[in-house]
């Protein structure tokens, strides 16, 4: 194992999950919209129209699998919520574009499989790897995803987009930076 490979506990959703009216409740977190994230009521909210037991019993490090169309219809708090609730990778059979891009800059890693509900049950651990786009499955078997570019690696190892930037555009040397 490299040190790109997560591990984690599945927890399985089915498809066509609304990223504002099933994974969290918008209505509850747009007066806040464009503002800090309220990081208890995110991880409070996160999946329980879908599974009243997930903000309880979430651990740090467990990963959703998911069927088609996921997240469809969400801002950035969806992506927030997964993340702050202990999730550490999600996997999809498929989702919007916008999705990945918002859920990389809060640093959490999505990759589409198609299919991957079928082989996958809740409860389950399994190992995803975003470097390798390598899933093992608990009886071990694998499934092939579209591996990270390396500018995905760099944002999602620095924690994030802001983080991400911010270390690429420290100076080198921070007692010694040039003049205007």
């Amino acid at each position: 194992m490299n040190s790109t490979a997560m591990t984690g506990r599945v927890w399985k959703f089915g498809d066509q999950v609304s990223g504002d009216d099933g994974i969290i409740d918008f209505s509850a977190v747009r007066d806040g919209f464009g503002k800090p994230f309220n990081a208890p009521l995110l991880k409070s909210m996160c999946f329980r129209r879908l599974n009243p037991r997930f903000p309880q019993e979430v651990q740090v490090g467990d990963i959703v699998v998911a069927g088609r169309n996921f997240a469809h219809h969400n801002h950035i708090e969806v992506s927030a919520a997964i993340k702050l609730s202990g999730i550490a990778v999600v996997v999809v059979e498929s989702c919007e574009s916008g999705f990945v891009r918002r859920a990389l800059s809060q640093g959490l890693p999505i990759l589409t499989v198609p299919g991957i509900t079928a082989h996958v049950e809740d409860g389950e651990t399994i190992t995803v790897d975003p470097a390798t786009g390598r899933i093992e499955l608990s009886d071990g078997s694998a499934l092939q995803a579209q591996h990270f570019s390396d500018r995905m690696l760099a944002i999602w190892r620095a924690g994030g987009l802001v983080a991400a930037l911010q270390q690429e555009f420290q100076p080198i040397d921070p007692g010694h930076e040039p003049s205007p």
